[in-house]
């Protein structure tokens, strides 16, 4: 039986896929929803790369590699995950990792806020008597 997730995935909430080919570790052909750009993979990188078993990811920890971790993470982390830990379905893979997602777009957003009110705090007030133009009144 199918059934629609809040998320809008449908799951094969009472079956076993014998094609699921998650946690094999093999180079298999991936199914369709599991391939793509990983915000988790990226954003958060090792803290990413633990739960979804993807211990390449751990790299991430190292200072000059940690970057390159992050690209790489974005970019095949996603089929690493899939290959690396066994899941229940691809609905259950893709809900997973879209909770990844949204994590990780709500640290990117929180992070645009401080800097914007770091950069905002920074800004140098005018002085009494100065205009933003910078002349003074008389």
């Amino acid at each position: 039986m199918r059934e629609r997730m809040e998320d809008g995935v449908l799951d094969d909430a009472n079956s076993k896929d014998p094609a699921n080919t998650s946690g094999s570790g093999r180079p298999d052909r991936l199914p369709e929803g599991v391939a793509g750009w990983s915000w988790g993979g990226f954003v958060f990188s090792w803290i990413w790369a633990i739960p979804n078993r993807t211990w390449w990811g751990l790299l991430g920890l190292v200072p000059v590699v940690g970057l390159v971790m992050r690209v790489l993470l974005g970019l095949k982390g996603r089929q690493s995950a899939w290959r690396s830990r066994r899941w229940d379905s691809v609905a259950h893979f893709r809900r997973v990792q879209r909770r990844w997602s949204m994590a990780a777009g709500v640290v990117v957003a929180l992070a645009v806020i401080a800097l914007v009110a770091v950069v905002a705090h920074d800004r140098p007030a005018p002085r009494s008597g100065e205009h933003a133009g910078g002349q003074l009144e008389l």
